[in-house]
C-alpha cells in the first residue's frame, strides 16, 4: 500500500474537498481523483460518500481512519528518526493550540525553530480543549498546548498559570471599579464562552458562585463585541486580552481565579524527534516571555494532569 496515498486520502478526510485536498497536495483533481479510486480498489470498498457539501467518509472509511493516520505516522517517525540519526532532522509537526497561544507564544518559539530546522514543517490547528484532546486521541496531531485533561490518560507538562480577568462597557458602571468583584456575576448579565472553556466554569464551582449567563458566544471576540454594547460582563483569560486595543475596560478579579496552560501529550517518551525538539524552543519562547517556566529535563511526566 502507497503511503503517499493514504497521505492523501487523510488530506481529503480534512479537507472533504477533492479540488481542496489536490491543491493543498500540488495535485491535479484528476489526480487526486485516481488516487482515491485506486486505494478504494485496493482495499475493496468505497472510502467517501460525495454529498452537497462536500466529501463523507462512508461507515467503512471512518472504520480504517484512525488505521491510516497511524500508518502515515509511524511512517513519519521513521523518516524522523533516521535523519536525526543521520544528524539532518526532517519531519512534520501537527500541533493544536489555543487561538491566543497561536497568536503569543507560537510566533516567537517557530521562528527560532524554523532557522535551525528548516527541513521540518508545522501545521497549527486553533482548537479548543475538547478539540485538541480528540486530535491526540485520534492521532492527527503531535501534541497539544492547552489546559490539563481532565481523565489523566495523557502526559501533562506545564509552563504557565494565567488570570482570568473582567471585561465591560466603559459606559457600564463598573468599569469605573478598581475590581471586578465574582459575586456579581450572579446579579450582573454574563457573556460567557459556550463550552468553550471549561477552565472557568471549575474555577466558579469551588467558590460557589453562578453566573447569571444570558449571552454565550464560541467566538471570543464575538463576546466583547457583545460587551462593547453594553450588554453585559464578559471573563477571559489574560493571554487572550493581552495588547487588546478596543474600548472595552478590563478589570482584575476578586477573588483572583486562574487556568493553567501546558503542553499536553499522549507519551512523551513516544514523541517524534522533531516533536522533541520542538517542545525545547517552544519552552524557551514561553520563558521569554512569561519568565520562568520549568525546563523540559527536569520536568517528571505523569499520567495525572498537574503532577510533575
Amino acid at each position: 500500500m502507497n503511503i503517499k496515498d493514504l497521505q492523501f486520502f487523510l488530506t481529503a478526510v480534512e479537507e472533504e474537498n477533492i479540488t481542496q485536498a489536490a491543491k493543498r497536495i500540488g495535485y491535479t483533481e484528476s489526480g487526486a481523483s485516481h488516487i482515491i479510486k485506486r486505494l478504494e480498489k485496493e482495499i475493496g470498498f468505497p472510502l467517501f460518500s460525495r454529498t452537497r457539501k462536500g466529501l463523507v467518509l462512508t461507515s467503512n472509511g471512518e472504520r480504517i481512519l484512525p488505521f491510516a493516520r497511524r500508518i502515515v505516522q509511524a511512517n513519519e517517525l521513521f523518516i524522523e528518526e533516521a535523519s536525526a540519526i543521520c544528524g539532518v532532522l526532517e519531519g512534520h509537526i501537527s500541533i493544536g493550540a489555543y487561538e491566543s497561544i497561536a497568536i503569543h507564544w507560537l510566533p516567537a518559539a517557530l521562528e527560532r525553530f524554523h532557522t535551525d530546522f528548516p527541513h521540518i514543517t508545522v501545521d497549527i490547528w486553533e482548537w479548543r480543549a475538547d478539540e485538541i484532546e480528540a486530535g491526540l486521541e485520534e492521532g492527527s496531531i503531535d501534541f497539544g498546548i492547552t489546559s490539563p485533561s481532565k481523565n489523566g490518560r495523557m502526559e501533562w507538562i506545564p509552563l504557565k498559570t494565567e488570570p482570568y480577568m473582567a471585561v465591560c462597557a466603559p459606559s457600564s458602571p463598573l468599569s469605573q471599579e478598581p475590581v471586578f468583584h465574582l459575586r456579581r456575576l450572579e446579579e450582573t448579565v454574563c457573556i460567557l464562552p459556550y463550552h468553550t472553556d471549561p477552565d472557568l466554569y471549575h474555577s466558579l464551582d469551588p467558590i460557589d458562585i453562578h453566573p447569571k449567563q444570558v449571552f454565550s458566544a464560541r467566538n471570543e471576540f464575538t463576546m466583547m463585541a457583545l460587551v462593547g454594547q453594553n450588554l453585559g460582563v464578559s471573563i477571559l483569560p489574560e493571554l487572550l486580552l493581552r495588547g487588546y486595543q478596543g474600548d472595552n475596560v478590563l478589570l482584575p478579579l476578586s477573588p483572583p481565579i486562574y487556568r493553567s496552560l501546558g503542553i499536553l501529550i499522549p507519551s512523551m517518551k513516544d514523541a517524534s524527534p522533531a516533536a522533541r525538539r520542538f517542545l525545547h524552543y517552544l519552552r524557551s519562547a514561553v520563558e521569554q516571555i512569561e519568565g520562568t517556566t520549568p525546563p523540559l529535563s527536569t520536568l517528571r511526566y505523569s499520567t495525572h494532569h498537574g503532577e510533575i
